[in-house]
């Protein structure tokens, strides 16, 4: 009878685990929304790629917290721990440069403080970072979607884990096209110019 109880108490075990792990993903993530909420902001920081942006900061967070949840990688095969490695590299790349673009700024207009969370609304509106974050987040993206999501080891070790890091990848290629729709207009507009009526036309061309 020990035997028996000793199997059925490891499935039980296990859906526990799971169970926790699930409610890991699922909780919501105030804090990254009070972050972005500045209580003041010039009139000319605002731009049309900043909710773009700051929508791929909350993707970012997100990342990063299931990135937290695999824990030890010496358990993985070499293919899973490569590439999530490269995410390890590509979430320190992103916090370097969320670092230095805030100093950045905040030297630019003369504040004297320690970068905080509740600074990040400096970033949203910035072309600079904008541009590079755009890339690496997208580098992110490729790796969930074209080597985490089809590793087998990757999906035994974490079932339900790689199902959010494939639907936060695909969020993440939806921001970056809104985020390419927002830039393509304003290129367009600036490389064009109102087209000439024919009644223009024939006054020039009588002069």
């Amino acid at each position: 009878m020990g035997g028996a109880c000793s199997g059925t108490k490891q499935p039980q075990q296990k859906q526990k685990q799971q169970q926790q792990e699930l409610k890991i993903i699922e909780q919501p993530y105030l804090h990254v929304q009070s972050m972005s909420q500045p209580q003041s902001r010039p009139s000319e920081q605002r731009g049309e790629t900043g909710p773009c942006v700051k929508e791929l900061l909350y993707c970012y967070k997100r990342f990063t917290d299931f990135l937290e949840l695999v824990g030890n990688l010496d358990h993985l095969a070499t293919h899973a721990r490569e590439q999530l490695n490269n995410c390890i590299i590509q979430r320190s790349n992103i916090n370097i440069l969320i670092q230095n673009s805030i100093k950045r700024i905040m030297k630019e207009q003369k504040i004297i403080k320690r970068v905080e969370e509740s600074d990040y609304y400096l970033i949203h509106n910035d072309k600079k970072f904008a541009v590079t974050f755009v890339q690496l987040m997208q580098k992110i993206s490729n790796i969930i979607l074209t080597e985490l999501q089809s590793d087998s080891n990757f999906q035994e070790a974490f079932p339900m884990l790689i199902v959010s890091f494939v639907d936060l990848a695909t969020q993440i290629i939806k921001e970056i096209e809104n985020f390419q729709n927002f830039k393509t207009p304003s290129v367009q507009k600036q490389n064009t110019k109102p087209p000439i009526s024919q009644d223009n036309y024939q006054a020039s061309t009588n002069k």
